[in-house]
């Protein structure tokens, strides 16, 4: 039986740690790092913006308009919309404005965003890129926020903060919110180290000469390109002020979707970064074990935890965390069953969105393992 308190109390700790622990100690570390601030110039490099498209014909005339009022000399900013593929009104509203600063590369055949990105960033006519989504709007001032880092010679990718929200109020925007100015906290406190893990997919940027091409098959591009630039040693920074938002999904439901796809991206990038596990590589090491491998196996230790709780019901200690387990659980189905009728309690909710999200990670690692998960995607209903 002590060998199934080891385990139990092992999984246990190992959740806390990847979820809360690891934040405290950086939360700790960040009061004894005395971070240099930058001297900035006023200069303002040339930078081509690429953003990846397929059936945007809802939200493209807004990202155009949006590019277009960014506040950034237009003589020093290509902005490029890569279709891949789309067959609705995309790429004739793009059209409409090609005479103004916006250029299209219409691909006929669709192979994913990793593939459209793999041909576009060599056709960029800039050494700076930004690499944005459709459904992603800047704030203006954005893209002069992300590109002043570059002026440090070590600094190779700038990761902005996107802001999940919802236009009709649906509680998913609001639940993706919380979550999300959680992991915000962990990305500005690994990225105050130039240690940032990713990115966010709709706005960062990074050196050209530094871009990773990946292979065909590649899900989660916006974590590895990031990663494999933070990997030849160039810091990998976040910048609060480089701002955007996204329009959350208007269910738990399609976020699941996403995250299954994520998930799967996930354990595929584990084995593509294999050398970032190396405790040589310092803090980067300490961060991705902590923040993402931990976080990525966290369904197996949840299970674990409950398995390992079931041998232990005889002693009177594990009857009440196997208790605490089953409510969480209860109050996990009680979250979804109100979902699904529309009425809404953030205790209930929250506790079917972290089951949910480790459900679809557990669900990812199923199609990884069977090489099921496409690289294409498909549009988040928002």
């Amino acid at each position: 039986m002590i060998s199934f308190q080891i385990l139990f109390c092992l999984f246990v700790f190992l959740i806390l740690y990847s979820y809360l622990f690891y934040l405290i100690m950086l939360m700790i570390l960040s009061k004894f790092w005395k971070k240099t601030k930058p001297d900035f110039t006023d200069a303002l490099p040339a930078v081509s913006m690429i953003i990846s498209a397929y059936n945007e014909e809802k939200v493209i005339q807004a990202k155009i308009d949006n590019c277009l009022a960014l506040d950034y000399p237009s003589d020093r900013l290509e902005i490029i919309f890569a279709s891949d593929g789309s067959d609705d009104q995309t790429n004739g509203i793009v059209r409409k404005f090609c005479g103004r600063g916006i250029v299209l590369y219409d691909y006929k055949q669709r192979r994913g965003k990793v593939n459209v990105l793999n041909e576009t960033v060599g056709r960029a006519r800039h050494d700076i890129i930004i690499l944005s989504d459709a459904n992603t709007m800047f704030e203006p001032a954005a893209i002069k926020n992300l590109v002043r880092h570059f002026q440090d010679p070590n600094v190779g990718c700038v990761c902005g903060a996107l802001e999940f929200k919802s236009a009709d109020k649906s509680k998913t925007g609001e639940l993706e919110g919380v979550y999300w100015r959680y992991e915000t906290l962990l990305k500005n406190l690994e990225g105050s180290r130039g240690c940032l893990l990713g990115a966010n997919g709709g706005i960062y940027a990074l050196r050209k000469e530094l871009f990773f091409r990946c292979p065909a098959d590649t899900i989660v591009e916006d974590f590895i390109i990031p990663m494999k630039i933070l990997q030849q040693g160039y810091k990998v920074i976040f910048e609060t002020q480089a701002r955007a938002v996204e329009e959350a999904a208007q269910h738990i439901v399609q976020e699941k979707k996403r995250r299954i796809r994520i998930g799967a991206g996930d354990f595929q990038a584990l084995f593509m970064l294999l050398p970032m596990l190396s405790p040589l590589k310092g803090f980067s090491a300490l961060a991705f074990w902590s923040h993402k491998v931990l976080r990525w196996f966290a369904p197996f230790f949840l299970i674990g935890a409950f398995i390992a709780n079931l041998a232990l019901l005889a002693y009177p200690l594990f009857q009440f965390t196997f208790s605490v387990q089953i409510l969480f659980y209860v109050a996990a189905v009680i979250g979804q069953i109100l979902s699904w009728s529309g009425v809404h309690n953030k205790f209930f909710n929250l506790c079917y969105y972290f089951v949910s999200m480790n459900l679809a990670l557990l669900l990812g690692f199923f199609r990884f393992l069977a090489g099921t998960q496409r690289v294409t995607w498909e549009r988040t209903e928002r």
